[in-house]
């Protein structure tokens, strides 16, 4: 039968939004997995405040707590603030992953820092604190953002150029051995990929996915 994977957005997001994250999962999931991405009928249509991720974390254990054991073998939370993840696993009895906690432990198993790029400040701010919480604030050298809007962030001119400018501060201001991003499922452009300069950057959401499935097919989710 494969791995099954529910995959559920912390947004209230468009329809477009959710086949683009769809799109993203299927082109990372191996052949045996098959990941379904799931909208927020209710839910915030930004994660710009801490009332925004609070908005988060209700709507997605509401979508979650629906999900059936024998439809799907494990929840993934496709945001970075890792929303509802204890509470779910432990209300419905399925594996659930939160993308910054699964990634945390393998940035620093090749990377002596990082620095986190978000979309805003305030993002960054709150993200930075789950990274604390989960006891890595050591390994962050520092916490960038794009400063766009959810839907600038759309624009493929004003996202690379925000993206760029950022990366090389963290390269040669920061001096950042990898960079953990503040997005599940952004893609980047060749070109923004090169400003990197070869340094790892991390996405959560694919990272997660991949790991997940090794524990799956090692028989270590059960």
């Amino acid at each position: 039968m494969g791995f099954r994977v529910k995959i559920i957005s912390p947004l209230k997001a468009t329809e477009a939004d959710i086949q683009r994250r769809q799109r993203r999962y299927n082109e990372h999931a191996g052949p045996d997995t098959k990941v379904e991405v799931f909208n927020l009928y209710e839910g915030p249509v930004a994660l710009n405040t801490l009332g925004d991720l609070l908005f988060c974390e209700h709507a997605v254990f509401q979508e979650g707590v629906k999900t059936d054991r024998h439809d799907f073998d494990a929840i993934l939370i496709d945001c970075v603030f890792d929303a509802a993840i204890d509470a779910l696993c432990e209300e419905t009895g399925i594996p659930t992953f939160g993308p910054t906690r699964t990634t945390l432990p393998i940035i620093c198993l090749v990377a002596s820092n990082f620095s986190i790029i978000a979309r805003i400040e305030r993002q960054s701010e709150l993200l930075s604190q789950l990274v604390r919480k989960y006891g890595y604030s050591d390994h962050i050298v520092s916490t960038r953002s794009l400063g766009i809007s959810y839907e600038e962030a759309k624009e493929e001119k004003t996202f690379n150029e925000a993206m760029i400018r950022q990366l090389k501060l963290v390269i040669e201001k920061d001096k950042a051995s990898a960079v953990m991003m503040g997005s599940t499922t952004m893609a980047l452009a060749d070109e923004v990929a090169a400003a990197a300069a070869g340094i790892p950057l991390f996405f959560p959401g694919m990272i997660a996915l991949r790991v997940m499935e090794n524990l799956w097919f090692d028989r270590l989710i059960i």
